[in-house]
């Protein structure tokens, strides 16, 4: 799987390429992608996350339940588009289509943010890379303490 930022119109949206379309709660790496999407918001100005399911039937619940997971911690409007009836599910199981509305459209998406919570899309957008996917976290207990300037580091 591969979340990928886009600029769109100077929002910024992920697109979700080649879920891996499992149907288990627990799934190899795709929980971390919500972890590779906290640390690039913490390393941009963007508060707020809009994610293109591009009308994939298969979203890997773990993928969701970890995003939505995020969604409560960080208190920043999380909005998804092209939205198919299972993951559609899995996000009304959480209550989380009672607080945020799904889009057919990234579009409509970002207009409903900027009607709800204006200028919030408008921030530098310098320094990001758009067309890549971003990278997910290394696991959290592979972490080794680094003796010379005394911070840690993930292993390889």
């Amino acid at each position: 799987m591969d979340l990928v930022p886009e600029n769109l119109g100077g929002a910024v949206v992920f697109n979700l390429n080649s879920s891996c379309g499992t149907n288990k709660a627990i799934c190899g790496n795709c929980g971390d992608f919500a972890v590779a999407i906290h640390n690039w918001l913490m390393n941009t100005e963007v508060r707020y996350v809009l994610l293109d399911l591009q009308d994939e039937k298969e979203i890997c619940p773990a993928f969701l339940e970890e995003v939505l997971q995020l969604a409560r911690r960080l208190r920043i409007p999380f909005l998804f588009a092209g939205v198919m009836d299972k993951p559609r599910r899995i996000l009304e199981s959480y209550d989380f289509t009672n607080k945020w509305p799904t889009f057919i459209t990234p579009e409509e998406a970002i207009a409903y943010l900027e009607e709800k919570n204006p200028g919030t899309t408008k921030v530098s957008l310098e320094g990001l890379e758009f067309g890549v996917a971003i990278a997910t976290s290394r696991a959290r207990n592979a972490v080794l303490a680094d003796t010379d300037s005394g911070e840690a580091e993930a292993a390889e």
